[in-house]
C-alpha cells in the first residue's frame, strides 16, 4: 500500500485539538484524583509517585532527545516522502538501542539500590512505561501535525483506563493494580503509534541508514532533554530521598494539580514547536514567528494568571475535593507551586523558538545550569522546610532558566514587545483577584463545591470583561471572529 503524505491542518485546528486533549486532562483527573487519593490514601499515593519519578529519568535518557529533535527533524522533511522515511528509520534504530541499554541499567539499579528495593513489583510494572515511552514515537505524530489523531488516540485511553479503575482498585492494597492501569491509560496507546506509521513512511531494511548524521546534533539535545526532564522532577525525586511516603503522598496532589492547570496554560505553546521549525526553515518566515510567538505569550499570561488567582483563592477547596481531609497539609506547597504554572509555560514558549532556530547548544547550556541549581536548592530546603521546599525548589528551577531564556533571545523579545498586551492583563489579573478575594471571605464555610464555583466565577467573569473591556489583543483576536458571525446571522434573518 502507498504510504499517504499527511495532512497539515491549520495552527488554530492543531490548537483546538491539543485544547480538547487538554481539556480531557482536566475531566478525567476531577474523576480519578479524587477517588484513587481516597481509596489508596496518601501513602500508597506516595508511594507510586516516588516509583513514576524514579524511572521517568530512565525513560528520558532512553529517548536522548529524540521528542524535541524527532519533531523538528520530521517537520523539515515531512513534504518528502523517502527523506521522511529514511528520517523515522534512522531516529527508531537509534531509540531502540538506547532503550534496551538504559532498561538494562534500570533492572541493574532496581535490584540494587535500597530505596527501589523496597517495592521491586511496583518498579518492575512502570519499568515497562520505559519501552513503551521510548518507542511511542509521538514525536513523528507531532512533527507531521497530526493533532486530531493524537486527541483521539488519548481519548479513547483515557477512557479506557477510567473503566479499569472503578473496576479493579476499590483498596489500599490495590494499589499496584492502580499502577499497571496507569501504564495503560499513559502510554498504552503508544502502541498503535507503531501500527499506524506504515500510513505515512515505509520501512526498507536495504536502505542505507546515515545514523552517524544524527549524533553531533542530537547532543544538545539529549543533554538538554535529560537535564531540563531532571529538573523538572527535582522536588518529587528528593522529596522521596529525603522525605517519607506520607510527604510524597501529600506533594504528588500538589504536583498533578499543577501539572493540570500547568498543561492547561501550555494548550496553545506544545503545538508550535513544528510550526516554528518550518517558519523559521523559510526565508520570509521570521515575522511570523514573532507573532506567532508573541500571540502564545499573550495568552500563557492570561491563562497563567488565572489559574494562579484560583489556586490561591481556592486552595482548601481544591484539596478538599480532589484529595479530602487528609491532604490539607499540602495546602501552603500548593499555594507556592501555583507559580510554575506561569513560568514554566513561559519557559517551553522560549525553548522552541531557540530549538527552531538552531540554537540547541545554548539550550543544552541554559538546562545543565537549571539542573545544578536545582540540586543545590532541593537539598537546602527539602530537608528544612519539607514539602514546602518541594515548592519553592520548582518555582526557582523555574526563574533560573526563565532568566537565563530572557537574557539570551533578549533581541527578539524587544522584538516582539510591540504585540504584548502584559501590562493591561496584569491589571485586570489584580483587580479580579482582590473581587476573588473578598469573594472567598464572604463564601467561607458554605458547602466546598459552592465555594469553589462562586470564587471561580467571580475571578473568571471580572478578568474576561475587564479584558475585553481593555481591548486586549488575544481576546479580542479569539471573540470578533465569533461576535461578526452571531452578527451576520442576526442580519441575514
Amino acid at each position: 500500500m502507498a504510504e499517504q503524505k499527511p495532512k497539515i491542518r491549520s495552527v488554530k485546528y492543531n490548537v483546538l485539538m491539543n485544547m480538547i486533549l487538554t481539556t480531557s486532562s482536566f475531566i478525567f483527573p476531577l474523576i480519578t484524583v479524587p477517588y484513587v487519593s481516597r481509596v489508596i490514601g496518601p501513602d500508597g499515593m506516595g508511594a507510586i509517585s516516588w516509583v513514576q519519578t524514579f524511572v521517568s529519568y530512565f525513560s528520558l535518557v532512553a529517548v536522548l532527545g529524540i521528542n524535541a529533535y524527532g519533531i523538528r527533524e520530521v517537520a523539515r522533511v515531512r513534504n518528502d516522502q523517502e527523506k521522511l522515511s529514511a528520517v523515522t528509520q534512522e531516529l527508531m534504530t537509534i531509540l531502540v538501542v538506547s532503550t534496551a541499554i538504559t532498561y538494562a541499567v534500570f533492572l541493574l539499579t532496581t535490584f540494587t539500590i535500597p530505596k527501589a528495593r523496597e517495592d521491586e513489583p511496583l518498579m518492575l510494572i512502570f519499568g515497562a512505561s520505559i519501552w513503551l515511552t521510548s518507542c511511542g514515537i509521538n514525536w513523528f505524530y507531532q512533527g507531521i501535525e497530526q493533532y486530531g489523531y493524537i486527541t483521539a488516540r488519548n481519548l479513547v485511553f483515557k477512557a479506557l483506563g477510567l473503566v479499569l479503575m472503578f473496576a479493579f482498585v476499590h483498596q489500599s492494597s490495590d494499589y499496584r493494580t492502580y499502577a499497571v492501569i496507569l501504564i495503560i491509560g499513559s502510554a498504552g496507546s503508544n502502541l498503535f503509534n507503531l501500527i499506524k506509521l506504515h500510513e505515512y513512511v515505509h520501512f526498507n531494511r536495504h536502505r542505507k541508514l546515515n545514523i552517524r548524521r544524527h549524533f553531533k546534533p542530537m547532543f544538545s539535545f539529549t543533554v538538554s532533554s535529560i537535564s531540563s526532564g531532571m529538573y523538572g522532577q527535582l522536588d518529587m525525586l528528593f522529596l522521596g530521598f529525603l522525605g517519607t511516603n506520607n510527604a510524597m503522598g501529600l506533594y504528588q496532589l500538589v504536583a498533578k494539580i499543577r501539572n493540570i492547570a500547568g498543561s492547561a496554560v501550555n494548550s496553545v505553546g506544545s503545538v508550535m514547536l513544528p510550526r516554528l521549525s518550518y517558519y523559521e526553515s523559510q526565508e520570509d518566515g521570521h515575522d511570523r514567528t514573532s507573532r506567532l510567538v508573541a500571540k502564545n505569550l499573550n495568552f500563557l499570561f492570561i491563562a497563567g494568571l488565572l489559574f494562579i488567582a484560583g489556586i490561591v483563592i481556592c486552595a482548601d477547596p481544591i484539596i478538599l475535593i480532589l484529595g479530602g481531609q487528609q491532604y490539607l497539609g499540602a495546602r501552603l506547597a500548593l499555594i507556592i507551586s501555583s507559580l510554575t504554572i506561569l513560568f514554566s509555560p513561559i519557559n517551553t514558549i522560549l525553548s522552541q523558538y531557540m530549538i527552531a532556530r538552531g540554537q540547541e547548544k545554548l539550550y543544552a547550556i541554559i538546562n545543565t545550569i537549571g539542573l545544578v541549581g536545582g540540586v543545590m536548592l532541593c537539598l537546602s530546603l527539602i530537608p528544612t522546610f519539607g514539602i514546602a521546599g518541594a515548592a519553592l525548589s520548582s518555582i526557582g528551577i523555574e526563574i533560573i532558566t526563565l532568566v537565563l531564556r530572557g537574557f539570551f533571545v533578549r533581541s527578539f523579545l524587544r522584538e516582539i514587545t510591540r504585540h504584548l498586551d502584559f501590562g493591561r492583563i496584569f491589571i485586570a489579573f489584580a483587580l479580579s483577584s482582590l473581587i476573588g478575594f473578598a469573594t472567598a471571605h464572604a463564601v467561607h464555610g458554605i458547602n466546598v463545591f459552592g465555594q469553589f464555583i462562586i470564587c471561580a466565577l467571580a475571578i473568571g467573569v471580572p478578568y474576561l470583561a475587564l479584558l475585553l473591556l481593555f481591548r486586549e489583543s488575544f481576546i479580542c483576536s479569539i471573540l470578533k471572529p465569533i461576535i461578526a458571525k452571531i452578527v451576520a446571522k442576526v442580519r441575514r434573518k
